[in-house]
């Protein structure tokens, strides 16, 4: 019998999961808001991945990506990759 897997990106900045498969996760609304207000409404990584944890998902791999705006190029983010195990 083959396994069935339900997976999770999470993009990381400021040590905090600002965004799961394209979600905001912010408590505070992602327009005009301060930066800082807005990383502050995330919830911290380790809290994030306890929280996941609980709820069956295993972190599997973590990778660097570069976020452009136009010609500029605005920050690096990092990306965290999660699975969990569908029950059949």
């Amino acid at each position: 019998m083959s396994k069935t897997y339900k997976y999770r990106v999470c993009q990381m900045q400021m040590s905090r999961v600002t965004f799961v498969n394209g979600l905001w996760q912010g408590l505070q609304v992602h327009e005009g808001m301060d930066q800082s207000q807005l990383y502050n409404s995330c919830p911290m990584v380790w809290e994030y991945l306890d929280s996941a944890g609980r709820d069956g998902w295993v972190l599997t791999g973590a990778a660097q990506q570069a976020v452009t705006y136009g010609s500029e190029l605005a920050n690096t983010t990092s990306l965290l990759f999660l699975k969990k195990t569908l029950d059949e």
